[in-house]
């Protein structure tokens, strides 16, 4: 660069320097505040209230005031943005699927905002409409439903923040244009009914809930229990301790904790970029517990075992692989594909799959080879059915919502209405468990999960049952439910007072178990009269509806009468939620197939043959099952093929390959013999040696075959034979053609000495057949003709079963050739 040059640049950079100077001050001086800088790590801040006025703890400055988020982090990130995820909105403004609209007639969304709600399977409250004709059908609604305890799991903004016409709450009730009061009818808008946002503000999405470690989540859920919804992230952040309740009139107050801020009044807390396991967990947990029997722990995880965060595999933002969900400061978080989970399908499979570790060997993933599987098996069958062949929590299989729980310890009056059974059928007092002895003592009570075909792959599942009081209205295919504290409040009354709702009393333990259930027809009847009672009593509007009992898919009109409605072949119920298990994954040696073949394809193995539940429960209260092959969309006739063939035809082929190997052991040693000794004295007398050898090594075989263990030490393991059977068939196929060439050699040697060999042309045809058949499907294997899985499936057999007539056939050759070794030896010899 020559003088001149550098003289231009310096003077430009001099100019562009001076200009930014004096933006910045002219910015400053119209009370502007620059933009923010980039800087990777959050700076020292100031907290801000909802007016966007600095809190100043330090000198006194609104330090009675709480915090609000979107003013505070929306400074520098843009909060509008971030809050348009589905852990912000959970449905809100998202229609239900078609499916699940014509099945739940209070379903307005598909999440849990308005759709189908926590637990597994109704009962369970439910979202009124916007616009509402009498209280008697309103349940939640946007102000009380953070309150009931599931603003624990609801981040803020979003549907906390704004009504469903997108205004705030708290602003559009102040407004006198919305023609609103704090806590009254408020023309029975699902949004206001009721509601007091003047006075409790909304919940803004807080930040720190996720990114600040040590968040103190019960300190929040005590403020949105007290309707102190503007103070719950000051409360839950530790910054201030917060007294007082807007649902007891009493004044709330905030007292910040000074130490924590700097003498300028900023703060500057350990905000981490990823959130940790814990923040996750702490609404993930429990409702993971239930629905999936989860643990989360590293003695029942490998991959939390080894490390691995919940974003590793279910990134969001810049951090994310799926282009559906990567962009900065995008927080829509990579999800997989749950059955029970329908909020913003279309980002189902934006996390990182089993694959994208395990065949790339990110994150030091051990890379995954499944060179000994058969390629249908990949084809047809998820990760997780393998590497997940047991659990050590259990879940809820069974929820029935009408009956009253006996069960004691349990936290609210609504749980109550549900009555949990396990997946082996008994009954579990699961928030008994969860209140005595908290998630992290959770039982292990292991069982191996059941299956079904989803999507066209197979994947462990819980498949949730359900019972439950609804409302059939006429010339409407989709069902209502009765509000759960309706339900309660009946069977409260009648226990109190059996005179009340006196039909209640006819419904009785039928099995034994010590729990009250419906099964017989009589309890049925006696069920739907006693809830229409209740119904009339509380004025719900019942023109034209009706009360029905609803059994999985049966809806019942009396204890006799039912009609069915469609549902999928992966679900138990259309109401009760079917949940993918892809968490607690067991390390690979502990996954099926691991044994070989058997694990799965044995009339013993519960892959194929597992007593699945149909119903919970008959007339006498007696499970009603059905074989798990079903479930896959299997006929028993097929399931049965396969189990024969790796329990009964594998294990004789494999005998006879042993069988071979002893023939030619006396073959061998035959020509040996002949080729040492000749007609010899010595040659004569030792001709019995080599089948002497043959019968020894097959009783040593045959004593080894008993003991295991020495057998695995000794030859190979039958996982070993499964894992390399194209190798294993290869040998076969070559023995099988060398004996048909023998044999055809022998017959022509015979036909030119003028002679007829019947049973060596038997031989050779049957040695023929079996490689025919070994090559035709062979063919059918590598190619999977599409629309003919059943001629698949038939190949393995068939193959097989080709491979074990190859065996028969060569071991014939065999022991012929070793009796004609023998017998030739003189005429040899001569």
């Amino acid at each position: 660069m020559n003088r001149c040059a550098r003289w231009v640049l310096g003077a430009t950079v001099a100019l562009v320097g001076a200009g930014s100077a004096l933006a910045a001050q002219d910015t400053a001086a119209a009370g502007k505040t620059p933009p923010p800088r980039v800087l990777g790590v959050c700076p020292p801040f100031h907290l801000l209230d909802e007016d966007g006025n600095v809190i100043d703890p330090v000198k006194g400055v609104n330090a009675d005031k709480p915090y609000s988020p979107k003013q505070t982090c929306g400074k520098c990130h843009d909060y509008d943005k971030i809050t348009r995820a589905y852990h912000f909105r959970m449905g809100a403004g998202e229609k239900p699927t078609a499916e699940l609209a014509a099945r739940c007639q209070w379903a307005s969304t598909p999440g849990f905002y308005g759709g189908t709600w926590c637990s597994p399977a109704p009962l369970y409250n439910y979202l009124s409409p916007k616009q509402n004709a009498a209280a008697a059908t309103m349940d939640m609604t946007s102000f009380s439903i953070m309150a009931i305890g599931c603003g624990s799991c609801h981040p803020g903004g979003g549907s906390a923040e704004y009504d469903r016409n997108g205004k705030r709450y708290d602003r559009w009730m102040a407004d006198p244009a919305s023609g609103f009061t704090s806590g009254g009818d408020n023309n029975l808008d699902g949004d206001y009914y009721k509601a007091r946002w003047t006075e409790s503000g909304v919940v803004e999405a807080d930040c720190l809930l996720c990114h600040l470690p040590g968040y103190k989540f019960p300190e929040r859920d005590k403020q949105l229990k007290a309707l102190n919804y503007r103070w719950a992230a000051t409360a839950g952040s530790g910054l201030a301790a917060v007294s007082g309740s807007v649902e007891k009139g009493e004044p709330v107050t905030v007292a910040y904790d000074k130490s924590k801020f700097a003498p300028d009044g900023t703060l500057s807390p350990n905000i981490v970029r990823e959130p940790r396991n814990e923040a996750c967990l702490a609404c993930h947990a429990q409702p993971g517990w239930k629905k999936r029997g989860f643990n989360y722990r590293s003695r029942t995880d490998v991959h939390v075992r080894a490390g691995l965060k919940c974003v590793d595999c279910h990134p969001a933002g810049s951090s994310a692989d799926d282009p559906r969900i990567r962009g900065k400061e995008l927080h829509e978080i990579g999800k997989g594909d749950d059955p029970g989970g329908l909020v913003r399908d279309d980002l189902d499979n934006t996390g990182r799959a089993c694959a994208d570790c395990h065949a790339t060997g990110r994150f030091g993933a051990p890379v995954a080879k499944h060179r000994w599987l058969p390629p249908l098996h990949l084809d047809t069958i998820a990760c997780e059915t393998c590497h997940i062949p047991e659990r050590l929590v259990k879940p809820i299989q069974f929820q029935a919502s009408d009956a009253f729980n006996p069960g004691t310890k349990i936290p609210s009056k609504g749980k109550y209405l549900w009555t949990f059974y396990g997946p082996e059928g008994a009954y579990r007092n699961h928030y008994g468990y969860l209140v005595m002895e908290g998630y992290d003592d959770k039982p292990t009570e292991p069982f191996k999960p059941f299956l079904a075909r989803y999507k066209g792959k197979i994947y462990p599942v819980n498949r949730v049952h359900s019972a439950w009081p609804g409302i059939e209205v006429e010339g409407q295919a989709a069902l209502m439910q009765p509000k759960m504290g309706d339900i309660y409040r009946m069977w409260t009354t009648h226990q109190k007072d059996p005179s009340k709702f006196p039909e209640l009393a006819k419904i009785t333990d039928d099995n034994g178990d010590g729990v009250i259930e419906v099964n017989r027809p009589e309890e049925i009847d006696a069920l739907i009269a006693s809830v229409t009672a209740l119904l009339t009593e509380s004025k719900y509007p019942m023109d034209g509806k009706r009360v029905v009992w609803v059994y999985n898919d049966r809806v019942y009109t009396s204890g006799t009468q039912y009609r069915t409605i469609p549902k999928h072949a992966w679900e138990a119920s259309p109401y009760g939620n079917v949940h993918k298990y892809a968490h607690d994954v067991s390390p690979a040696r502990a996954a099926l197939g691991i044994n070989g073949c058997t694990d799965c394809h044995s009339p013993s193995s519960p892959f194929f043959f597992a007593s699945a539940l149909k119903y919970p429960f008959d007339a006498q209260a007696r499970p009603v099952v059905e074989p798990q092959y079903r479930l896959l969309g299997l006929d028993g006739f097929w399931a049965n093929v396969g189990a024969w063939r790796e329990s009964l035809l594998k294990p004789l082929l494999y005998a006879l390959i042993v069988a071979l190997g002893c023939a030619l052991v006396a073959l061998v040693a035959q020509r040996l013999l002949a080729w040492g000794l000749g007609d010899s004295p010595a040659g004569r007398s030792l001709r019995p040696v080599p089948w002497l050898l043959a019968i020894a090594a097959a009783i040593a075989a045959l004593a080894v075959s008993q003991q295991p263990d020495l057998m695995s030490y000794m030859l190979p393991t039958r996982f070993w034979l499964d894992a390399n059977h194209f190798a294993v068939a290869a040998l076969v196929l070559v023995a099988g053609v060398l004996g048909l060439l023998a044999t055809v050699r022998a017959n022509r040697a015979v036909a030119a000495a003028g002679a007829r060999s019947p049973l060596g042309t038997v031989v050779a045809a049957e040695l023929a057949a079996a490689l025919i058949l070994a090559v035709v499907s062979g063919i059918l294997m590598l190619l999977k003709p599409g629309g003919l899985s059943a001629v698949t499936r038939a190949a393995y057999t068939a193959f097989d079963l080709s491979l074990s007539l190859s065996l028969v056939g060569t071991l014939f050759v065999a022991l012929r050739g070793a009796l004609r070794s023998e017998r030739a030896l003189p005429q040899e010899g001569s």
